[in-house]
């Protein structure tokens, strides 16, 4: 592989992790009032780690990640407040969520078969791979027995949202460059 095509999948990946980003974030407040109406948290749920993007952004996974970056750099986590944590949290969130395309976007090259399921397959495990086994295992996130329905609704349609954008900025940069692959 080419240093061009290196550069180019690593800024192609960069643009599908900013597009995904938007993508699932407008998805997964969208996706989490229409679970919770179809299917209403019990009393509690939403106070667990991981279980309301919207009310309880302190409660999330990246900002439970990011507290215990901050303890092993030294620091106390847990006094982290309001805009400190939020700007850690994003920026945790962030790396994570632009590092997956630009991987997908290198690795699709010379295994097509990635892309198998226009992204929905990297959507999903990606889904399954954190939030159904390393963040419960580690402790940030409610194991997935104890949140609330609606948690599959909001936390798994958005990462199938960002896995199918992801792709699409893959697919339509190669198209556009001239450089396509099945």
């Amino acid at each position: 592989m080419t240093t061009t095509r290196v550069v180019l999948d690593v800024a192609t990946g960069l643009l599908a992790g900013w597009v995904g980003v938007q993508a699932k974030a407008k998805a997964e407040s969208t996706l989490q009032v229409w679970g919770e109406r179809l299917l209403p948290p019990r009393p509690g749920q939403k106070d667990l780690p991981g279980a309301d993007p919207a009310g309880h952004g302190d409660r999330m996974p990246p900002s439970e990640l990011y507290r215990r970056l901050v303890d092993l750099r030294g620091g106390d986590g847990d006094a982290l407040q309001g805009d400190e944590l939020e700007a850690g949290a994003v920026w945790f969130h962030r790396a994570l969520a632009y590092g997956y395309p630009v991987v997908y976007s290198l690795a699709s090259r010379p295994v097509p078969l990635v892309r198998a399921g226009g992204g929905t397959l990297g959507g999903a495990a990606l889904f399954a791979a954190f939030h159904g086994t390393l963040l419960p295992a580690t402790g940030v996130q409610a194991r997935v027995s104890d949140l609330p329905k609606a948690w599959w609704v909001w936390e798994g349609g958005s990462h199938l949202v960002f896995g199918i954008a992801v792709d699409v900025v893959v697919g339509t940069v190669r198209r556009l460059t001239g450089d396509a692959i099945p």
